[in-house]
């Protein structure tokens, strides 16, 4: 069974996440989404999400294709839940670069894959909270 794994805020589920989490679902037998932490969120982000980390993890649990959540580390770059699920793919979305890097120079064991933007610049989660003025 492969195993694909992929990172997120999900502060709301928008066209872009289905997406990402549908593609990375192509990949492999079984997705697990990584919800980032509330503190995580507000230490990159600056500020809170709208919806706390069990919100998120409920609204992307409730997606038929998604077959585990799990919340991420307290601490950013740490990365425990990796060594727990040993997923043989990383599928990543197109603006997590940063991550991408990172996640290369801790040197795991699977394969990191990029998935590419959905509608350019249409379905990102700052430029929906711009746009609601959020």
């Amino acid at each position: 069974m492969t195993t694909v794994l992929v990172f997120g805020t999900f502060d709301f589920v928008h066209a872009g996440h289905l997406h990402l989490l549908k593609e990375a679902k192509k990949f492999g037998d079984k997705l697990v989404v990584s919800i980032s932490r509330d503190s995580v969120v507000e230490s990159l982000k600056g500020k809170p999400p709208i919806h706390d980390e069990t919100e998120r993890s409920e609204l992307v649990q409730a997606l038929s294709y998604v077959d585990d959540v799990v919340l991420g580390d307290e601490e950013l770059g740490t990365y425990s839940y990796i060594q727990e699920h040993k997923p043989d793919i990383i599928a990543l979305g197109y603006d997590q670069q940063m991550l991408k890097e990172d996640l290369e120079t801790k040197e795991f064991p699977c394969e990191i894959r990029v998935i590419e933007t959905y509608k350019e610049g249409r379905h990102k989660s700052s430029t929906i909270k711009n746009a609601l003025s959020l």
